[in-house]
């Protein structure tokens, strides 16, 4: 004992600086285990030093990354049916498959690889989202592929009214004067309105007017709703810092904040919860929002744990999170692509006639097939995600098989188990030979068919043809491809074409010379935070 004493002064800056050594070497120089013959990005002599140096730039120069492999390795390996690395300071490297190899990846059984254990690592959900089912179970993706998008249709009204209400908050009603508005904050505030009518309804949603609710909206429990996870992703990078080991111990820290929002949140949905399960109210009972679909989920799966109200408001919590996040950022990037884009007055009037033909055919109904029909706003939003997709990976998979899993083709590669294998979107999104002219904004670029995706056309009462925005492929991955795309585009599709709608129909904007750039964390891009448009309301549309 007494000597232990004395070396433990000794043995502890030791053991700190040996797993300081264990992790350095990992973040920079550790290939994990992926065979030499496959070459980095921005690694161009495979050395030690030159890897380190690449693995270093993921951390706010991904996109230079994949710049560089869209001009060298992508033409040189990935055009010819090899693989590449792409460096991730954060979540380590990524093989990136050429797109030869899609179907074959696609084709994998979730046992060899598996994409739900890449988003769960991505986002660090089992400490982020509040609880780990709602990270590994099914249920969120049944209630929203079962429920919600089947009854879409039920809240196209619901959502239109919220749509105008929003906007004339947001932006105001203005006919005269230009008003500069950050792109950000203010889709931060209408998508959340919108998404919020939907997914807990008027009992919640919208209250009898008081001196602190003047407009009869909950605003305290929006203002949580908005904000709950706003920073997952650093969140989640700081937590991937820590040995695994650690992370039970660090992340209670690092998701403090949102933590508290998640219970300024909750106290407004546990009221109702204790409604709909303590007394037969019929009113409450046929209620259609998310605490009565996971209640009668519950009900059918005869689980007790998913009937409390700690799960139904953890995961509605993590719902509004992914409703909210990823289509403000969506919309505020079609924002800037509009606004720097000589394109915008035909587009817009282009959709206004769209608007007035389908609606004159539906006897002036918003309805889901009135909206399906109008394929213009389709195609601007599908060619801004194709610009400036929020998570830029297009299809990511962790291979799942113990033994690893070997590559297509004769010369295949083996990959061990652990490693993650995917399509980059990037590079396919910007590619010429698929996208002429792909680093330019062009609304109506899908209006014109390809061959690949022709068989789920729609067309409007204006004879346009076009794509639908929720349609994945191997070229276009803005909600990723094959069984795994994201269960909820449907509903961010609906949102984001209301909301686009409902801008051409009644706002102009002005335009900007250039378009304010991405950033780029981790592999995931997003607008500039307080950057500005001018904004001014269309004359005869206030009521």
């Amino acid at each position: 004992m007494i000597l232990i004493h004395h070396l433990l002064p000794v043995l502890v800056p030791i053991g700190v600086l040996v797993s300081l050594a264990h992790w350095l070497f990992c973040r920079f120089f550790w290939r994990h285990a992926i065979p030499a013959t496959i070459p980095w990005a921005g690694s161009h002599d495979g050395k030690p030093l030159s890897q380190a140096r690449a693995v270093i730039r993921s951390l706010f120069d991904t996109r230079g990354l994949l710049v560089d492999s869209t001009e060298n390795n992508w033409s040189q390996y990935s055009q010819n049916g090899l693989p590449y690395v792409l460096p991730n300071l954060i979540q380590g490297p990524e093989v990136i498959l050429p797109q030869t190899m899609v179907d074959w990846l696609l084709q994998q059984p979730d046992s060899v690889l598996d994409q739900n254990e890449v988003n769960r690592d991505f986002l660090q959900a089992d400490f982020t989202m509040l609880h780990p089912k709602v990270a590994t179970d099914t249920v969120h993706g049944e209630v929203i592929k079962k429920v919600l998008t089947r009854r879409l249709g039920e809240f196209t009204g619901d959502v239109l009214e919220e749509v105008d209400f929003a906007f004339r908050s947001a932006w105001g009603v203005d006919t005269d004067d230009w008003k500069t508005i950050t792109a950000y904050d203010t889709m931060s505030e209408v998508i959340t309105r919108i998404s919020n009518r939907v997914l807990v309804g008027l009992p919640l949603f919208c209250i009898r007017a008081t001196a602190n609710h003047p407009q009869g909206r909950n605003e305290d429990y929006l203002y949580y709703s908005s904000r709950f996870a706003r920073f997952v992703i650093l969140e989640s990078a700081a937590i991937h810092l820590f040995p695994q080991f650690l992370r039970p111990f660090v992340a209670p820290i690092v998701t403090l904040f949102d933590y508290r929002r998640y219970l300024r949140m909750a106290k407004h949905i546990i009221p109702i919860w204790k409604r709909r399960t303590s007394a037969p109210m019929q009113d409450d009972k046929q209620k259609s929002d998310y605490v009565q679909w996971c209640l009668d989920f519950a009900d059918d799966r005869r689980d007790p744990e998913e009937r409390s109200s700690d799960m139904i408001s953890k995961r509605l919590a993590a719902l509004t999170f992914a409703a909210i996040q990823s289509s403000v950022i969506t919309s505020t990037n079609l924002l800037f692509d509009l606004a720097a884009s000589d394109q915008t007055p035909e587009l817009f009037n282009l959709i206004r006639k769209e608007v007035d033909l389908e609606l004159e055919f539906e006897n002036g109904a918003w309805n889901k097939n009135s909206l399906a029909r109008m394929v213009t706003l389709d195609s601007a939003l599908r060619e801004s995600m194709r610009l400036g997709g929020f998570v830029s990976r297009g299809i990511l998979k962790t291979v799942a098989a113990k033994d690893g899993i070997k590559l297509p083709g004769p010369d295949g590669a083996h990959l061990p188990y652990g490693t993650k294998v995917g399509v980059h979107a990037y590079p396919v999104h910007y590619d010429e030979e698929i996208y002429p002219r792909a680093k330019e904004f062009d609304p109506l670029r899908f209006c014109l068919l390809t061959p690949e995706e022709n068989i789920d056309e729609k067309t409007s009462k204006s004879g346009i043809r076009g794509i639908p925005l929720v349609n994945t492929s191997p070229i276009f991955m803005g909600f990723s491809h094959g069984r795994h795309a994201c269960p909820g585009r449907f509903f961010a599709t609906q949102q984001l074409k209301l909301v686009l709608a409902y801008v051409a129909l009644n706002y102009e904007i002005f335009p900007i010379p250039v378009r304010p750039q991405n950033k780029w964390l981790i592999g995931s891009s997003g607008p500039p935070l307080d950057a500005t448009i001018t904004i001014r309301r269309r004359k005869g549309t206030v009521a």
